[in-house]
């Protein structure tokens, strides 16, 4: 039984671990970050020149960048969709669950850092998928 866990473990890393299996799943998320992109730039936030990004070490991370400082109700408001924010249905969040990214993680114009779905750690060293 140890020796079936044991070689089941080895193989589910060997494929989670390849990068030819990882190539699909990142391409598809760097297109749609290149949307959510595109999707801020026409919008009434377009001031704020937002960016997206896969990110973290499995590019399942949305880094989210702008050019303002935000606030932390403006973060939530465009994470949850609230109001005025509410560029996609559903907010950022209901954009990241729809893509496959893990959590998001948003960058103002100071550097400050907000997490959601990753650690505080995670999102302090998070940089974009090269």
């Amino acid at each position: 039984m140890k020796r079936t866990a044991m070689i089941l473990l080895i193989a589910t890393c060997a494929l989670a671990c390849n990068p030819a299996t990882r190539a699909p799943h990142n391409a598809f998320r760097a297109n749609a970050a290149s949307m959510f992109t595109q999707r801020y730039a026409t919008s009434r936030l377009s001031a704020w020149h937002v960016r997206a990004n896969p990110a973290g070490s499995d590019c399942a991370v949305l880094l989210v960048e702008t050019s303002v400082v935000l606030e932390d109700a403006m973060v939530e408001a465009m994470h949850y969709g609230f109001g005025a924010y509410d560029v996609y249905e559903g907010g950022v969040q209901q954009f990241s669950r729809d893509r496959t990214f893990r959590g998001v993680v948003y960058k103002d114009a100071t550097g400050r850092r907000w997490n959601y779905g990753v650690s505080v750690r995670e999102a302090r060293d998070v940089e974009p998928c090269r």
